[in-house]
């Protein structure tokens, strides 16, 4: 049966339970519309700036990290040749879009999951990401399975799965969006008031109290004239002359509005805090010296503390799809991340030269980690010449005596 008819294949199926977070832990993560009244989906979340920017963040510098697989040798790493079928991602941005997908369905939904397209002799020719929100994991006497479209009960080799931070116990992992539906629910909040306010908030800038009442023909001749004397910047400093106890009043926005801006930025490092990006990589740059001694600092924590734990939990993936398709366990994934730590010029040049000089780098990996080829043998610096060895002195006295006889 190939995949596809066993994915929405309507074959008899053994009874089976979905467990949920509610039945685990007594509360449900799915519900998604928060105290603030504001519905919180994953393409709400979205909606958001601070939410785009830390998904984008985290997605581009994940999937574009460079992706290479290896074999361990008597403790040593050597590249695996030919690299798997499945991980030459056809097309000019395939890897990166499919890597992209994975990563955003992590950080959005918790849970990224994939379908393997295999051969007759379960060779891994394809995989497509699929959107989480059409698949359930069940528990299946003992077994974990998947299920598509509600279609049929598919096993690991059908269906490649990748959670990110997992409850104890649970099946799949916690989306972050529906965890921190009340923090995202008031940044769009906040955004919708704003927008209220702007477009129907209607505060005129100054007011002209006038007694008693005036006609609509004397309030617009009133507008007109104070206008004409008045509106413009040549005209703004002139003098106003109030007749007929009329009063000059200028209006204000009330604290409460006033604060809407101070609650929008707070908003911002709350999401970021949420996705564990730094504020400034966010264009906040409120806070820039609170984490870390500088920037450069804050760049290398979120390689460490961000990035990499993303980037695992994809290997861990992809080293589980070598091993469904037979490959020997010391094969392994990569993505290399040994760039991004090394920080900035200065920083490297000095880690590359401690390095060589202990023997722990080679010349040719130092060159290939700037992007630069190896050295041809012609270029490679010639070993020194070994040093004489020192002369005794019995030696020194025997070549004087030679001298002397000589003489």
């Amino acid at each position: 049966m190939s995949f596809v008819q066993r994915m929405l294949g309507a074959s008899a199926a053994p009874e089976v339970r979905a467990i949920t977070h509610s039945d685990l832990f007594g509360y449900n993560l799915e519900n998604s519309h928060s105290h603030h009244g504001v519905h919180v989906s994953a393409e709400m979340a979205m909606q958001s700036s601070a939410v785009f920017a830390c998904v984008r963040i985290i997605s581009d510098s994940v999937s574009t990290l460079p992706l290479d697989f290896f074999r361990e040798v008597k403790e040593a790493r050597v590249p695996f040749r030919p690299i798997p079928v499945w991980a030459e991602f056809q097309g000019p941005t395939r890897r990166i879009d499919t890597i992209s997908a994975m990563v955003v369905s992590m950080l959005l939904h918790g849970n990224a999951f994939a379908a393997i397209y295999r051969d007759r002799n379960d060779r891994i020719i394809d995989v497509m990401v699929l959107d989480p929100t059409t698949v359930s994991v069940e528990l299946v006497e003992g077994e974990i399975r998947y299920r598509v479209l509600g279609g049929a009960l598919l096993t690991a080799m059908d269906i490649l799965h990748i959670p990110a931070m997992m409850m104890p116990g649970d099946l799949v992992g916690m989306s972050p969006i529906a965890c921190a539906r009340e923090s995202i629910s008031l940044s769009l909040a906040a955004t919708t008031y704003g927008g209220a306010f702007f477009a129907n908030g209607a505060v005129p800038g100054v007011a002209v109290e006038v007694p008693g009442e005036l006609s609509d023909q004397g309030i617009r001749q009133l507008k007109k004239s104070w206008n004409d004397v008045h509106k413009g910047a040549a005209n703004s400093h002139k003098l106003a002359v109030m007749t007929e106890g009329a009063k000059f009043t200028k209006v204000s926005v009330n604290p409460d509005d006033a604060q809407f801006l101070q609650t929008r930025q707070f908003q911002v490092s709350d999401i970021t805090r949420i996705f564990g990006v730094p504020p400034h990589l966010v264009a906040d740059a409120s806070n820039s010296t609170s984490w870390g001694s500088g920037l450069a600092q804050q760049n290398t924590t979120f390689v460490q503390h961000t990035l990499r734990p993303m980037a695992e939990r994809l290997e861990t993936g992809f080293n589980w799809l070598m091993r469904s398709e037979g490959l020997p366990k010391n094969t392994f994934s990569k993505l290399v991340l040994d760039g991004l730590l090394r920080g900035d010029t200065m920083q490297r040049l000095e880690s590359y030269e401690v390095g060589l000089r202990n023997g722990f780098y080679t010349i040719d990996e130092v060159r290939a980690w700037e992007d630069m080829p190896a050295l041809t043998e012609e270029q490679k610096p010639k070993p020194a010449a070994p040093p004489a060895p020192p002369t005794t002195d019995t030696e020194e006295s025997e070549e004087e005596s030679e001298e002397d006889n000589d003489d």
